[in-house]
């Protein structure tokens, strides 16, 4: 096995187990109220050809746009939130087999083919799969990875985004020190901090970057002094 494929089977295995065992606390069961506020940043005049849900998880941000007419394209490298996904909004779907680059994944798709989940590490999804997306909304994604992975996600997102495709991203700022107690196998815990000149330097200089709210925020379910979520609308040129 290569180092590549053994970091990917770690990382399917950590997210494995806390879906099994329900540890799931990032999972909001109502839709995110940033993305309700801003969806006109993320899909100006309300014309998207699709959007991108990467590490999606079961969020019901999806079920959202799908009901606004919008087509919907997620990746988790675990089924079970994706089954959880259209069993708990009662959609029914079928599943393929897809080969993308030699990585053989499965693809859940709704009846309607409006939802199209991808099971599979999120590096094996490129721009061959589903072409490219004028809207991706990155509500923990980029929060959530090992930080070694960080700028290899974001190289693969901006050749996912169209010309003039659209970011809406949502991190979280705090002082890691504040985290020390914490027991977790990584400190910071995810959600890892971040902070705006970090997000700059990642997206330019391909994008532009635009701070569009700052709010005070818990993290891990705790109030820290400092903590904030912060919300981008990221461009490509």
């Amino acid at each position: 096995m290569s180092t590549v494929d053994a970091d990917t089977k770690d990382r399917m295995k950590v997210w494995s187990d806390r879906w099994r065992d329900g540890d799931i606390g990032f999972h909001d069961g109502v839709v995110n109220r940033m993305l309700v506020k801003h969806l006109t940043k993320l899909i100006p005049e309300g014309k998207a050809n699709k959007v991108f849900f990467p590490l999606c998880g079961k969020t019901v941000d999806m079920s959202w746009l799908a009901s606004q007419g919008y087509n919907v394209v997620g990746v988790d490298g675990v089924k079970k939130a994706l089954e959880d996904f259209f069993t708990e909004q009662n959609i029914e779907y079928s599943v393929e087999d897809v080969l993308n680059n030699g990585k053989s994944f499965q693809l859940l798709k709704s009846k309607d083919g409006q939802i199209r989940l991808y099971c599979t590490d999120i590096f094996n999804f490129t721009h061959d799969v589903e072409g490219t997306f004028d809207a991706v909304w990155d509500k923990g994604s980029l929060v959530a990875l090992n930080r070694e992975d960080v700028s290899g996600y974001v190289e693969n997102m901006k050749k996912l985004l169209s010309p003039n495709g659209r970011i809406l991203l949502m991190i979280k700022e705090y002082d890691a020190a504040l985290m020390k107690d914490v027991e977790w196998l990584n400190k910071p815990p995810p959600p890892y901090p971040m902070s705006e000149d970090e997000i700059k330097t990642l997206y330019g200089p391909e994008c532009e970057v635009h701070l569009i709210q700052r709010d005070t925020c818990k993290v891990m379910g705790k109030e820290f002094k400092g903590a904030q979520a912060a919300v981008y609308n990221i461009i490509k040129k």
